[in-house]
């Protein structure tokens, strides 16, 4: 469970499509036959969903989990950035290795989804006014960070400066809530403080508890360039003890500053693996946990005689984005971008899984909430497969069909999709789009590139026409969606679009305490993203994980996040 205020990309495995062998079979039948049959089985697959436990892994209460063992677990590729709010530490792998860190563990969430606060981070953290909004917030004296520095609110208010986006030397993933913050002071103590907001924002407790001691965030140097190598100081029951990036392994042990109950695991191990090969590297039990992404992964994983399938909903998504100032600016146009929508067979995509990696997927359309998450509602009024109408709205646009390619001015339309290499469930949806794409008259080219260049050489740089990947979903929606193609130069907005009436309702969202009036803005939010057609939501990931029998208390889940002290190998 990726604990955090604000979406995380994710290329490790979260994109699921079938095998090139169940797409080619659907070419069998007709193109109205597939998509109808497509639509019942995913309508069936919603109601099956619902069936699928939010958490999977084995429990075992702390007591009689043994002690020692050492977990090996697998990244996709180590950080170009430590920093964790660099923009370019928005990676799920470098989440997944903090997580033992004890990144974002201030906040606990349960198996349904119910948050409280951690009381080894936060002593008490309160809402004492709404007119200002004013929050205060005591932190637990134990707590030091890994270097043996205590955890005070300077370490909070340096935070703040660095992420409010007030200084344009900082590179930041994200300003969520920090730049609604007109002050952090300390008030009996050092383990005592205020904060008081510029602006009403919902999810204030994400920004009670720092991430980073203050040496990491008082000078855009430190910031940018000091962690790039070298892991930040961490808080949490384990600590980095060794980084081989040569060899891609991170080292993980006991913290000897940790103030909290002791770890069970001793050591815990990351091996960068090739994504193409982590699958046989659990069936030879040289990971002790695998992300499944599709039906291929799923064989190879239950080959391990000494593992068991763990599956539960998930919040992960999986879409297209289109930069409207790729393609020699022909994205720019609303109808081609609704065009291209209406002419890819998401339902085909997720029947194209659902066999494969037996357990249901339900197609999204709301750019909030997942299906099943209170206040889901379907965006787009129904985004159907029609072909048909995609020509039209071509043919409105401009370019009309010439033989089998559409041209304009004597042009066709060229466009093409960059897709990260050794990553098959990102080709497998791009191929998907290309077919259906070329079926319109479009001349859609597929571009791999290696999976490390992927986000650094194109998607962060915006240099590309369309993209597939996934977003790892929050547990606090609202306040970050916006953020998807909002503002223009958003650390998350890959789109170079951008509507101003998000601006209006960003505030809105975030000034919206009452539940029921929370989930009315967040889909007037969801719509508004929907009528641009720049992003295309495909369907929401069930988090099916491979696991190592014996490994106890995290695994598979929707909600709950997992208690890295409790995490042991039973007998």
């Amino acid at each position: 469970m990726k604990i955090t205020s604000t979406r995380r990309l994710f290329l490790a495995g979260t994109g699921v499509v079938g095998s090139a062998a169940a797409l080619a079979a659907c070419g069998q039948q007709s193109a109205e036959e597939q998509a109808s049959k497509a639509a019942e089985e995913n309508s069936s697959a919603a109601e099956e969903a619902a069936a699928l436990p939010s958490t999977a892994w084995e429990r075992l209460d702390y007591d009689q989990v043994p002690d020692g063992g050492s977990l090996k677990l697998a990244v996709s590729q180590l950080p170009n950035n430590w920093n964790y709010n660099h923009a370019d530490g928005l990676l799920a792998d470098l989440s997944d290795i903090r997580g033992p860190l004890g990144a974002g563990a201030e906040i606990t969430y349960s198996e349904s989804g119910e948050k409280t606060l951690n009381p080894d981070y936060i002593a008490k953290a309160e809402l004492t006014s709404e007119d200002p909004q004013t929050v205060t917030f005591s932190y637990n004296p134990k707590g030091v960070w890994d270097d043996g520095s205590p955890i005070v609110v300077e370490d909070l208010i340096s935070q703040w400066k660095a992420n409010s986006g007030e200084n344009e030397d900082y590179q930041i993933g994200s300003t969520v809530g920090w730049d609604q913050i007109t002050s952090i002071t300390q008030t009996d103590d050092e383990y005592t403080g205020e904060i008081v907001f510029s602006e009403p924002f919902i999810d204030w407790i994400t920004v009670v508890h720092p991430d980073v001691p203050k040496k990491v965030s008082e000078s855009a140097k430190a910031w940018n360039e000091s962690y790039v190598s070298t892991p930040t100081p961490s808080k949490g029951p384990f600590t980095v003890d060794s980084v081989d990036t040569t060899g891609g392994v991170v080292n993980i042990k006991r913290n000897d500053k940790w103030w909290g109950r002791a770890p069970k695991l001793e050591t815990i191990t990351f091996s960068v693996v090739d994504q193409t090969t982590q699958p046989q590297s659990f069936a030879n039990g040289e990971i002790d946990l695998l992300d499944i992404a599709n039906g291929d992964v799923l064989s190879q994983a239950k080959t391990r005689s000494d593992a068991e399938i763990q599956s539960t909903n998930g919040l992960t998504w999986t879409h297209l984005t289109m930069n409207v100032k790729g393609a020699d600016g022909k994205l720019e146009d609303v109808k081609v971008r609704e065009a291209i929508a209406r002419a890819i067979d998401r339902d085909a995509i997720g029947r194209a899984v659902v066999g494969p990696l037996e357990a249901p997927i339900q197609l999204v359309d709301n750019f909030v909430y997942m299906p099943g998450q209170d206040g889901y509602e379907d965006s787009f009024g129904g985004l159907k497969y029609d072909a048909e109408a995609a020509g039209k709205l071509l043919d409105e646009a401009g370019w009309a069909l010439d033989g089998d390619k559409r041209k304009k001015d004597g042009k066709t339309f060229d466009l093409s999709i960059i897709i990260p290499a050794d990553t098959k469930s990102n080709s497998d949806r791009a191929r998907q789009v290309q077919t259906n794409l070329n079926a319109v008259g479009l001349n859609v080219e597929l571009q791999t590139v290696p999976s490390d260049a992927y986000f650094d050489d194109y998607i962060n740089p915006k240099t590309f026409d369309m993209v597939t990947f996934s977003w790892v979903g929050s547990q606090f929606p609202e306040s970050s969606s916006v953020n998807l193609v909002y503002p223009l130069d958003s650390q998350q907005n890959y789109t170079n679009f951008a509507d101003d009436r998000l601006g209006d309702l960003d505030k809105q969202i975030k000034a919206a305490f009452d539940l029921d009036e929370r989930h009315k803005v967040a889909n007037e939010i969801s719509k508004v993203i929907a009528e641009s057609f720049v992003l295309i939501p495909f369907y929401a990931t069930p988090n099916i994980v491979g696991v190592k029998k014996g490994v106890v208390n995290t695994g598979a889940s929707q909600f709950e996040n997992t208690d890295w002290t409790q995490v042991g190998i039973k007998a």
